[in-house]
Parts: C-alpha cells; sequence; structure tokens
C-alpha cells in the first residue's frame, strides 16, 4: 500500500503517480470509449471499462493549479478549479494530502491519507452524455449508489476502483489501495458523497505571458517538508489533456541538479541559475532555471524548451496568495 510520511510525502507521491502513468492508455481513447454506445458485446465492452478507470484515477500526474480564469470547451466546466463533489464521510483519520485539477475536459483529483490505514482518491472527470458501458458490468461488478449503476474493480494489485456517475455531469472514481473491507467502505463512501462546489485548487502562481502555442493546463497542490507547493502546467493551444511541455514551482526544496552543473542565469533580475536535460533522482530532467524569490523558496520553470522561453516564462510568473487550509484536515 502507499505509505505516505511527513519527512517524504512528495518524493512518494510522485513516485507513485509517475509509475502509475507508464501505465495508463491515451486519454483521448479513454473519452472516445466513454463516448460511444455500450456495445452489444460484454466482454469487450468491460475490457474497455477497465482502461477507461484505469485512466481516470491516474490522470492526476501529481497536478496542480493556481486560479485563473479560463474559457472552458464545454459551458458545464466554467471554472475547472472548482470541486464539484467531496466525502461526507471518511473513516476516521484520514486527512486530505494533494488537490489538482486539468483544464476541461481532464479530471480533477483530491487525495486522503491514514498512514497505514490506507490512501483514498476521488477522481471528477465531465461525463460525456451518453450510457456509460460499465453499465453492463456482469451482476457481482456492479455497485448501485442511489439508483444509479456502476462498477466495481481492483486496480494496481492492491487497490479497489469504485466508478460511478452521481450526475448527468460527472463521473466519479474512487480509489481505494491498503483499506481494510474496501468494497464495504468504498460503498459507504459513495453512497455519502455530496456536493462541494467551495473547495477550490487555488496556489502561488500564475502564469504570466507564454508562448502563443502554449496555453496553462493544470495545476497541482500539495505540501512538503518545507511547506506548501504549487506547480502549474502548460500544454500545447488546444490539448489541455496532453502531456505537459512546460512546467513551473513554488516550493522550499532548491531544484535537484542531478549530475549536472548549475550555471549562473539572471532570473527576475536577480541570482539564478540554469540547469541542461539531465539525469536526477527521479530519472530524467528537463532543461531548467530557478530562483530564490523572496521568503527562500525555489521557482522552478522546466520543459521542453529552450533556456530563452523558459527563462521569459518565469521573469512573467505572478506570485500570488495560495489557498492551503484544507491540508491536513477531513472533508468538512
Amino acid at each position: 500500500m502507499t505509505r505516505l510520511s511527513d519527512e517524504h510525502t512528495e518524493d512518494l507521491i510522485r513516485e507513485s503517480l509517475e509509475h502509475l502513468a507508464t501505465r495508463a492508455p491515451d486519454g483521448a481513447e479513454i473519452r472516445e470509449v466513454l463516448a460511444q454506445r455500450p456495445s452489444s458485446r460484454p466482454t469487450m465492452a468491460l475490457a474497455l471499462v477497465a482502461a477507461a478507470v484505469a485512466i481516470i484515477a491516474l490522470a492526476v500526474p501529481l497536478g496542480l493549479r493556481a486560479y485563473t480564469t479560463v474559457t472552458p470547451a464545454s459551458p458545464r466546466n466554467a471554472d475547472w478549479t472548482v470541486l464539484p463533489y467531496k466525502p461526507g464521510w471518511l473513516p476516521d483519520g484520514f486527512k486530505e494530502l494533494t488537490r489538482s485539477a486539468k483544464a476541461y475536459p481532464g479530471p480533477q483529483t483530491r487525495t486522503w491519507s491514514s498512514g497505514e490505514a490506507g490512501q483514498v482518491q476521488l477522481t471528477t472527470t465531465p461525463l460525456d452524455d451518453r450510457r456509460g458501458p460499465w453499465t453492463i458490468a456482469p451482476a457481482p461488478n456492479q455497485i448501485i449508489v442511489h439508483g444509479r449503476v456502476g462498477m466495481v474493480a481492483e486496480v494496481y494489485g492492491d487497490g479497489t476502483m469504485l466508478t460511478w456517475s452521481p450526475d448527468d455531469t460527472y463521473l466519479l472514481s474512487l480509489t481505494l489501495i491498503g483499506v481494510k473491507n474496501p468494497r464495504d467502505v468504498g460503498q459507504r463512501i459513495a453512497d455519502e458523497m455530496v456536493r462541494d462546489d467551495r473547495a477550490r485548487v487555488s496556489g502561488e502562481l500564475r502564469f504570466g505571458r507564454l508562448p502563443a502555442d502554449l496555453e496553462l493546463s493544470g495545476v497541482n497542490l500539495f505540501m512538503t517538508v518545507g511547506g506548501a507547493a504549487t506547480e502549474l502546467e502548460a500544454t500545447r493551444t488546444g490539448q489541455p489533456t496532453a502531456a505537459a511541455v512546460v512546467r513551473a514551482s513554488l516550493r522550499a526544496e532548491r531544484p535537484d541538479s542531478g549530475d549536472a552543473a548549475p550555471v549562473p542565469l539572471k532570473v527576475r533580475g536577480t541570482d539564478g541559475f540554469s540547469l541542461p536535460e539531465r539525469t536526477g533522482r527521479l530519472g530524467h530532467e528537463d532543461e531548467t532555471v530557478a530562483v530564490q524569490v523572496e521568503g527562500g523558496r525555489w521557482l522552478t520553470v522546466s520543459g521542453k524548451r529552450d533556456q530563452a522561453t523558459l527563462l521569459g516564462i518565469a521573469n512573467d510568473i505572478q506570485l500570488i496568495p495560495g489557498d492551503f487550509g484544507w491540508f491536513g484536515k477531513a472533508p468538512e
């Protein structure tokens, strides 16, 4: 099971998500599956469902994002930083650890953990208007949540995932890892799920000017040993669910130099440094520029762009007040 200690929270979350991401199918294929009417061949439909359920849970990538007005592809998600659902009940001891959101039609994710008692992850994804193929799952794999048919499946060896639609707008996936009696516990959590519409994914960074072919696509909020951390993602314009091209983060830890030597560089008018592509403690790292900002934290911009482009993005980033009051708390 996933164990999140005080000393290694960030590393464990990131390593786990990066490992899971290697097993995820393409997001576009999943949306196409959900857009189709159920097949008359149950075996094939269930195979597609298994893939769909997996990607919905995985599409977190440590994701995070600060509040910015974004015009979505659909009026149903006018502000994709607002989290529409939350558990009305969780077992004792479960506290919220991470929040993330991807631009429409990507997912929003919240994670709660209780140390050795396990982890619970809630992923909310915009639902296609048609009926989902999971509704033809065999009876033992079906669940009923307030009269709506959903599906339960084992994932990742020690995980259990419940998937259902509480309304005509969203698909919810609830993943329980290392939790005792996960199906029963998951059913109760699902039964007591409530609308939220107040909680936000609101961090401490906002992109300024971006290259014309890039746009804000995601925000991830989490805690490190040194305190709150925000990470923004930018993807190619019009491809909000694609892999990030550029990431910007604000955190207490100095960026990992890996096997490269920092090169002095003026960033935001003060002494910073750049790093070339390199191998770090988590594997391959992209070109990076970094600078220590007021308060002693590090602003880092990295990605698949040249140093001049990354420097321009770093110089234009805005530092803003963030909301981390939810961290370490049970659902309110």
